[in-house]
C-alpha cells in the first residue's frame, strides 16, 4: 500500500493543522462529507490520520478536499482533482455525514 501524498500532487490548503481544525474545515467548505473507514485509499494512497477520517468532496470543482497526517511532519491538509469514480467510491465505502456546511 502506497502512503506516499505527494503521488496525488495535491494543493496544499494549510501545512500545519490540527486535525480538529481541519475537520472543521472540511465541514464548512464541502458539498458532502464522509465518514471514511480506516486505512482508505484515494487513487491507491493510503490516507493516514486520526479516527474518524473524514473525507469532503466539491462537487462543483470536481476536488477531494481530505486531511493527512504525514509521519514526522504533523497533519496536513489538502485537496486534489477527483473523478466521477472517485467521488462513487467514496459514497459507496463512507459514511455520510449529514451535519456537512452547518457546523
Amino acid at each position: 500500500m502506497n502512503r506516499c501524498v505527494n503521488k496525488l500532487c495535491p494543493d496544499i490548503i494549510d501545512p500545519e493543522i490540527k486535525a480538529e481544525d481541519a475537520v472543521e474545515y472540511i465541514f464548512k467548505k464541502s458539498s458532502e462529507v464522509y465518514e471514511m473507514p480506516e486505512h482508505y485509499t484515494i487513487k491507491g494512497v493510503n490516507i493516514l490520520g486520526e479516527a474518524p477520517l473524514y473525507v469532503g468532496l466539491l462537487k462543483k470543482k470536481k476536488e477531494i478536499l481530505f486531511y493527512f497526517k504525514k509521519p514526522c511532519f504533523g497533519t496536513m491538509l489538502l485537496k486534489t482533482k477527483g473523478s466521477d469514480e472517485e467521488f462513487e467510491k467514496i459514497r459507496e465505502q463512507g459514511k455520510l455525514v449529514p451535519e456537512a456546511g452547518k457546523k
